[in-house]
């Protein structure tokens, strides 16, 4: 896991705290069944996603720029280019793991919701 946290640079702190953010507070939908958090958590959703997106794309850039530079070997440069677009995905590993887990809370959340709707209903 440390490994993946450094390939990704300094995006993957935004990427944990929106995410991390986006995942308790889901949890706390889930056990509580209350509609109220939905918003602030599709909120830190969208800025998970929006964060994993922008690392990803700043990883590329740095991969990219650093082979088109004069500064390596052209024999070199498919090895630098593959391992750099490697090391690039690991937001996406980090950002999307985060945003699956936060939705299985949501649907975790959403089914106690309806089956507590469901019971105040019943004489």
């Amino acid at each position: 896991m440390m490994t993946i946290f450094r390939d990704g640079g300094y995006s993957m702190f935004f990427i944990l705290a929106f995410g991390m953010i986006a995942l308790v507070t889901a949890g706390i939908y889930a056990a509580r069944g209350k509609k109220r958090p939905l918003g602030f958590v599709f909120g830190m959703m969208a800025a998970t996603l929006f964060s994993t997106a922008q690392g990803i794309c700043s990883d590329l850039g740095t991969t990219f720029k650093f082979v088109s530079g004069d500064k390596i070997e052209p024999s070199q440069m498919f090895r630098i280019l593959i391992e750099g677009a490697g090391e690039s995905m690991a937001p996406g590993i980090m950002g999307f793991m985060l945003l699956a887990l936060t939705s299985i809370l949501l649907a975790a959340g959403a089914a106690r919701a309806q089956s507590t709707e469901g019971s105040h209903g019943a004489p």
